[in-house]
């Protein structure tokens, strides 16, 4: 298989994460793409219509605490996804190389160890599709509960125009503009037809953008850990192997293997640390790509969903995208967290694997680098978000808890 051959089996797997990508403009549709730029500038273009829109909205509208809580509830997703795909794509380059090196390890594979990342990765796309299906809903709801909320404005002016005949026409045009309502706010108001039905489109069209980079951004780390996961079980897998093979190819002990054996094993083993140290170098990367975006997720989400809650317990008919909205930040909360507690389990694999070998058997030679596993196994690798808070399901429950207690503290103060 060439290279070009086995590049695009590994893209072909992880197809659905970088169309995402790809959308959003952070890497290139293909060679000679001159849109790339074209695409973030849009993706950038739509992220701040809307912050500014809720921001607007915020400093004219903030008569009491529950449309205060609200707006908050929007502006921070908002801004707090357009933060993290500014810094996403200010490091497109490294994101890029990140992509050529998972190709690497890919080529190095073998065809039975392929199977282990192909499941990670069908893992990554169970959750990206969940996570599309979350953002798609909440964006359909507001767009529904609008233009129903429209219909049901129209049909209360028809009853009263029939009560009140004496109604011109130009007050029941004026009364009929003034029901229509926009999905998302904005900061011009536009009621008159056809530029009222033109913006509807354009924010649902603009919003589905900007829902679709969100999920392309917030899983760019979850697919590089994952990735990384299905290397180290393959790592893994190689060094439980080697031991298996020599104990039913030899049967005198392995200090008297032959040689030809022996170098192979070395061999062996002298690759198996070698792709481990690049792999734990890939995973400094992700930490150096990832450490912000994923601060930027856990205090975005943990507060959102305190937000969204308190607008839940309400007597609220859009109860249901505020359900949606509230599994988006549960989801968020989950991506930063869920991976790296893995990518921690599995690098500790790794020195299990090499301890329960009988290395006190093996010769000097083969002892070092079966010792250099050991040793790196025991500080396994941690992602953090911002350099000081540790990521793993402990921190997920830490932060749910917290959510509970800020939600509790603003609804005590309403």
């Amino acid at each position: 298989m060439s290279g070009d051959e086995k590049e695009s089996e590994f893209r072909k797997m992880i197809n659905l994460n970088v169309s995402l990508l790809k959308l959003s403009g952070v890497i290139p549709c293909g060679k000679g793409f001159a849109g790339t730029n074209a695409l973030a500038s849009f993706a950038f273009a739509c992220l701040s219509l809307y912050t500014i829109s809720y921001i607007h909205e915020l400093l004219t509208n903030s008569a009491d605490l529950a449309t205060v809580l609200e707006f908050f509830a929007m502006i921070i997703p908002v801004v707090g996804g357009q933060a993290r795909f500014t810094i996403l794509l200010w490091f497109r380059g490294n994101c890029q190389r990140m992509l050529e090196t998972c190709e690497f390890f890919w080529s190095i594979l073998k065809s039975q160890e392929k199977d282990f990342v192909r499941s990670y990765v069908s893992k990554t796309r169970r959750i990206t599709c969940w996570y599309s299906a979350s953002v798609v809903s909440t964006i359909l709801f507001y767009a529904v509960f609008a233009l129903l909320g429209s219909l049901a404005g129209q049909s209360h002016l028809e009853l009263e125009t029939k009560n009140h005949s004496g109604v011109g026409p130009s007050e029941d045009e004026t009364a009929l503009q003034a029901t229509r309502q926009l999905p998302y706010v904005f900061f011009l108001e536009v009621t008159d037809t056809p530029w009222y039905e033109i913006t509807y489109a354009i924010q649902i069209i603009a919003m589905f953008n900007v829902g679709f980079i969100c999920v392309g951004v917030d899983m760019t780390g979850p697919l590089f850990i994952l990735v990384t996961c299905g290397y180290f079980e393959a790592i893994r897998s190689r060094i439980e192997n080697l031991h298996a093979m020599a104990s039913l190819t030899i049967s005198a002990p392995i200090i008297r293997m032959e040689t030809s054996t022996r170098n192979m094993q070395l061999k062996n083993l002298r690759l198996c640390v070698i792709h481990h140290r690049m792999l734990l170098e890939f995973c400094k990367n992700i930490e150096h790509l990832m450490n912000v975006i994923f601060l930027m997720q856990l205090i975005g989400s943990t507060y959102s969903i305190s937000l969204v809650g308190f607008k839940l317990v309400e007597d609220n008919p859009d109860k249901y995208k505020y359900i949606t909205q509230l599994s988006i930040g549960v989801i968020q909360l989950l991506l930063c967290n869920w991976p790296a507690d893995v990518l921690l389990t599995k690098s500790e694999a790794i020195g299990r694997a090499a301890y329960l070998v009988p290395w006190y058997q093996y010769p000097g030679h083969l002892r070092k680098p079966t010792s250099m596993l050991m040793i790196r196994g025991q500080r396994p690798v941690r992602l953090t978000a911002g350099k000081f808070v540790a990521l793993s399901l402990q921190t997920f429950a830490s932060m749910i808890s917290t959510a509970a207690s800020f939600f509790t503290v603003v609804r005590s103060v309403n």
